[in-house]
């Protein structure tokens, strides 16, 4: 379902609450809890005025204000003004669509702050475990090149993608309109939009000199994912460190099977040495997660059935880092044990599991570089402008 798919249902003209007079070129726009602004504009001009009274519409005096703010009514009237019969609909996840913007204001025109639209996104039950989000607000007009999508509403694909994290890593899909080009009619006041530097990956958050956030959904998935394997492997750590204790109290009973003491310490400030070094390194587990994330997204992680939250998800690169991490905590145990020919055998298997998970791992983190680069934007520097 990350992938896009053709809606069946009609896209409805008037779906954004506009209504034009053939006549005088009047378009009249209600907001919510407020009473109903008149724009006059010529069909070949590009500028409008707006009255928000009665009294200001007959002296014919322009609104001014906040300069963010005037740009961000802006890019709403031409998001809202798109000509809705040259576009047409599918379902597609948020997180594959780009932005086109690098800053975005963080108001909604006439529904006050992006963050207080969040709960106002609802989350509906599709097929296949795909959920639904349903806006308050109008479908996100999308520009198609190959298989990118760029968003021209950049302010709700940021509250669509802050939806679709809260849900994660269950999918989302939302209904959106796609056309391969602009209308020409709206290609001056639409174009300027195409200014971002990281590939659409990244936005801030920003009003005049003052920024509030910098968004990637990749960086935020990677989060909460690192949250969740940092979590397993510090539980597999803690169960090594408990078993050479264990293993101590009852050696003597002859129940252990190892010659000596000695593979228990081994063992045991083996499991110290690794945890110590992968918290004053962290990075090798972040690179797990963002293959994580981007399996995820390709569809090719399984749930997990021994989790105790029902949304984790497994997936190969995570699997052979565990497996990796267990099977050298494993050795000094397989080398200590008495039975030369019981030894001999689980070497033998320790040997066939460690060249899999070894290579996969191995092929998994030489391709780290290319997925981080892909999903967070860094060293891109092409614009929709330059394709």
């Amino acid at each position: 379902m990350h992938g896009l798919t053709e809606s069946e249902e009609p896209t409805d003209p008037t779906s954004n609450g506009e209504s034009e007079s053939p006549s005088l070129g009047l378009a009249v726009l209600k907001g919510e809890g407020q009473s109903a602004d008149l724009q006059v504009g010529d069909e070949g001009s590009n500028l409008t005025k707006v009255f928000p009274d009665k009294e200001q519409a007959q002296n014919g005096t322009e609104v001014e204000g906040d300069g963010d703010e005037v740009e961000a009514e802006a890019e709403d009237d031409d998001s809202e003004n798109l000509d809705e019969e040259e576009w047409e609909e599918y379902y597609v996840c948020p997180l594959n669509v780009r932005f086109t913007q690098e800053k975005i204001h963080p108001f909604f025109y006439r529904r006050g702050p992006i963050l207080n639209v969040l709960p106002k996104i609802r989350a509906v039950s599709g097929a296949e475990d795909v959920l639904e989000l349903v806006p308050p607000f109008a479908p996100i007009h999308c520009l198609r090149k190959d298989d990118e999508l760029w968003s021209l509403d950049n302010r709700r694909l940021y509250a669509l993608q802050n939806a679709a994290i809260q849900w994660w890593p269950v999918q989302c899909c939302t209904r959106v309109l796609v056309s391969d080009r602009l209308p020409r009619r709206k290609r001056k006041t639409q174009i300027r939009k195409f200014h971002t530097q990281s590939e659409g990956r990244t936005v801030h958050i920003c009003a005049r000199y003052k920024q509030f956030d910098t968004w990637n959904w990749f960086d935020n998935a990677v989060e909460l994912e690192w949250c969740h394997l940092s979590d397993r492997i510090g539980a597999l750590l803690s169960v090594f460190e408990i078993v050479p204790v264990l293993g101590g109290l009852l050696y003597r009973t002859g129940l252990t099977g190892l010659s000596s003491r000695v593979p228990l310490l081994i063992s045991f400030l083996l499991t110290c040495a690794m945890d110590f070094t992968r918290q004053k390194l962290p990075v090798f587990e972040r690179r797990i997660c963002e293959l994580h994330v981007k399996a995820i997204m390709d569809g090719n992680a399984r749930r997990c059935v021994c989790g105790r939250n029902e949304r984790q998800l497994m997936s190969a690169p995570q699997i052979a880092a565990i497996m990796s991490v267990a099977l050298v905590l494993l050795l000094p145990y397989v080398f200590g044990i008495e039975m030369d020919r019981f030894r001999s055998s689980l070497l033998s298997c320790w040997l066939g599991l460690a060249c899999v998970f070894t290579v996969q791992l191995v092929m998994f983190l030489l391709n780290t570089r290319a997925v981080h680069e892909e999903f967070s934007g860094v060293g891109q520097k092409l614009s929709p402008k330059h394709r």
